[in-house]
């Protein structure tokens, strides 16, 4: 499938850079379905030792351009620690070097599909960039595990069919784009969203489906070991890798199924074309003029009342002047500062 992505009539060609470490469970899978679907894989092993560069040796040359150990000879330090920011650099290096039409920058425990029934990621890519986009955003569905049946090498789409949306803070996910000649810079947002000059992102999301977590013993490993232990601090202080905090050692990692929801792919699909980013563009400018409203509203009615309270100050001041003894007016001039009172 790859190959013929390369050797389309159009020159037209899409690769996702993943970074992995310790994901052989999975990721044969993962790079197998991408290029199923015309995408070519450019794998970064990021000093994995349960053979994850193994799994996906049969794909090379049969569209896994390459698998390239990290951190590199030179710098064997990277090895011991989760320095995110250097592997999405990496990531922004290879999507300026490699010669392909879009990127994807993706991760090594996720499947991605396309918003239209039918088409594959390639073909709904090369859609939208016939469109005028150059970047697409996704809808996040995190899978979780009900049981612990998952083994390695099992296909994750059949074991786990319930999933929850994605957090607030995996609502970006503009993690396609098309080749810029500009900077490109993904370190900045965490590896969130891809960010360039005159970027134009299509409405309508396409499909992420997660599955960070498929049984106890992986989950533990990879919570534990392979993200507390090795994450650093000054990635932590800005806000990255929080998404295990609530997660404390020695709970099951497995859900309870009524707090989860059966993927239906043709209803997620209606969903997403129903409410695109220009529905919720609209949906925060109506939100945006509503509170502004309400506090035009609130700063009238804050007005009003202290207009109230100096004229009800002016018609005692009155009084207390119509009553003094020093006043020696005449009844008519009494009658027309009472009329000027209000009274």
């Amino acid at each position: 499938m790859a190959d013929a992505a390369r050797s389309s009539p159009d020159g037209f060609s899409v690769v996702a850079i993943i970074a992995a470490h310790n994901e052989a469970d999975i990721i044969g899978q993962v790079v197998g379905d991408l290029i199923a679907q015309g995408v070519q894989v450019y794998l970064l092993d990021h000093a994995s030792t349960d053979g994850t560069a193994d799994a996906v040796a049969p794909y090379l040359g049969r569209g896994l351009l390459r698998v390239e150990r990290y951190p590199g000879g030179d710098a064997p330090e990277d090895a011991a620690g989760f320095v995110w920011e250097k592997l999405l650099r990496r990531k922004e290096a290879l999507a300026r070097d490699l010669p392909a039409a879009w990127f994807i920058h993706h991760d090594a425990d996720e499947l991605r599909e396309s918003p239209w029934r039918g088409q594959t990621l390639l073909e709904a890519i090369r859609r939208v960039d016939g469109l005028g986009y150059n970047a697409i955003d996704f809808e996040l569905l995190n899978f979780w595990p009900v049981d612990d049946r998952f083994r390695p090498g099992d296909d994750v789409r059949a074991v786990f069919r319930l999933y929850e949306p994605g957090q607030p803070w995996d609502r970006v996910q503009v993690r396609c784009w098309k080749k810029t000649d500009g900077p490109l810079d993904l370190a900045s947002s965490g590896g969130h969203e891809a960010i360039f000059p005159d970027r134009r992102i299509f409405p309508i999301r396409f499909i992420l489906r997660h599955y960070p977590i498929r049984s106890q013993a992986q989950g533990r490993r990879k919570i534990q070991h392979e993200r507390r232990a090795r994450i650093v601090q000054a990635e932590r202080d800005r806000g990255w890798h929080i998404q295990y905090d609530a997660m404390r050692d020695g709970e099951s990692l497995l859900r309870d199924p009524a707090t989860l929801a059966p993927y239906d792919a043709d209803a997620i699909r209606l969903q997403l074309a129903l409410r695109h980013r220009g529905v919720e563009e609209l949906e925060r400018a109506l939100a945006d003029q509503r509170a502004a409203l309400e506090r035009t509203e609130r700063d009238l009615a804050a007005e009003i009342a202290s207009l109230g309270a100096r004229v009800a100050e002016a018609h005692h001041r009155m009084d207390e002047l119509l009553a003094s003894r020093s006043w020696r007016w005449t009844a008519p001039l009494r009658k027309a500062l009472r009329l000027v009172a209000g009274r």
